[in-house]
């Protein structure tokens, strides 16, 4: 548990839930000292933090560096890092090409094994996301006003458990079904595209299922829902939309329902039949 007095860190990556983090760490008390991984996030968090810089992810040495000038033992990571930067004609510094020659692959769950290890040998502690972001877990369970259809729950169930299994593969955590057939499986596009995709594909009336990995590390990559992924399931024609309850993040949660409703889709929380 954090303690009020305390410097903690941020590595922040794209989107409000850096905001979010920063703002409830301040909230309890902390002092927060943000990395910014990209220039256009900084703007969004200086208010917030006691000290902040931006170093690009291919600068841990700096990054370290940097928490350590400031005082800080703990740190947290929060916001999207989009993977196709290490494909990307970027200067890498020395650990950064140090960790690239370390890594088996370029799985997610391998890239931040290995960026937890580093922070560990860097005497740093890695706070899980849910010390500070615990109230944003989806709960069981209908959210709007549309239930999911009672003949579309056999279908939402098989989104479900194939939406687990790709997961449990380390290839993505978002899958399009329809009519029990998977119509797309996320890769590295992310979310958005793969729903995109999918819908596409499937045309109107599909299910969006997003779920944890089974192995999920609370200390990174929780995966998040929000109005903007309401927005592309809305533009895409889905009919409902489906998280994995108490593992998955819910981002501005009364515009999310919101738009939702206004949408006619279904969105809930969902668990597997063994977790019930």
């Amino acid at each position: 548990m954090s303690d009020p007095r305390e410097r903690i860190g941020l590595v922040a990556g794209t989107g409000s839930l850096a905001v979010e983090f920063a703002s409830r760490a301040r909230e309890r008390g902390c002092e927060v000292v943000v990395v910014a991984l990209s220039a256009s996030d900084l703007d969004s968090l200086s208010d917030i933090a006691t000290s902040s810089a931006h170093f690009s992810p291919l600068q841990p040495k700096k990054i370290m560096a940097f928490f350590h000038s400031e005082g800080v033992r703990r740190v947290g990571f929060a916001g999207k890092v989009e993977k196709n930067l290490l494909f990307q004609g970027l200067k890498f510094d020395f650990e950064a090409l140090r960790f690239m020659y370390r890594v088996k692959n370029l799985a997610d769950i391998t890239i931040m094994d290995e960026v937890l290890e580093f922070v560990g040998k860097n005497n740093l502690e890695v706070i899980p996301q849910t010390e500070f972001l615990d109230h944003l877990l989806a709960p069981e369970g209908q959210f709007g006003k549309f239930p999911i259809p009672a003949g579309e729950e056999g279908e939402v169930r098989y989104a479900f458990q194939m939406a687990r299994e790709i997961a449990r593969l380390d290839i993505g955590q978002t899958l399009v079904a329809k009519k029990g057939a998977v119509v797309a499986v996320e890769a590295m596009e992310g979310t958005d595209e793969t729903i995109r995709r999918g819908c596409a594909l499937a045309g109107t009336g599909a299910v969006v299922c997003k779920v944890a990995r089974p192995d999920q590390d609370a200390r990174y990559d929780i995966p998040t829902v929000g109005p903007a992924t309401l927005k592309v399931v809305k533009e895409g024609g889905a009919s409902i939309l489906v998280v994995e309850a108490g593992a998955t993040f819910l981002i501005d949660k009364e515009a999310l329902i919101k738009d939702a409703d206004a949408a006619g889709i279904a969105l809930a929380g969902w668990r597997s039949e063994e977790e019930k």
